[in-house]
């Protein structure tokens, strides 16, 4: 093999761990999130507690949308961001960073 194949393989295998780790990262991100509503006892529009797997869907969206809606965050979106980290209490940011700990 020649030193252009090699280094052409190289580039790919660390484009691919890169997108890997990203993607493992918004995974963790997700299940706290989702973690961190089921401890509110924030439900889906069913009234269901969520799945804590790390998969953004629409009962993560609906979850998010009730948080948002009770902390007076405009406009509700369903997208956990600064917004909705900057309306957090105290007390809610706390429980959220600790949940963090595992990763």
């Amino acid at each position: 093999m020649s030193r252009i194949s090699r280094q052409k393989i190289e580039a790919i295998r660390e484009a691919n761990l890169k997108v890997l780790g990203e993607q493992n990262e918004n995974i963790k991100g997700t299940q706290q999130i989702q973690e961190f509503l089921n401890k509110k006892g924030i439900t889906d529009n069913n009234g269901e507690p969520l799945d804590e797997d790390g998969m953004a869907g629409r009962a993560t969206e609906e979850a998010i949308s009730k948080y948002q809606t009770s902390l007076g965050v405009y406009p509700v979106d369903g997208i956990w961001g600064m917004k909705t980290m900057d309306k957090m209490s105290q007390e809610d940011r706390k429980l959220y960073d600790s949940l963090s700990s595992w990763w």
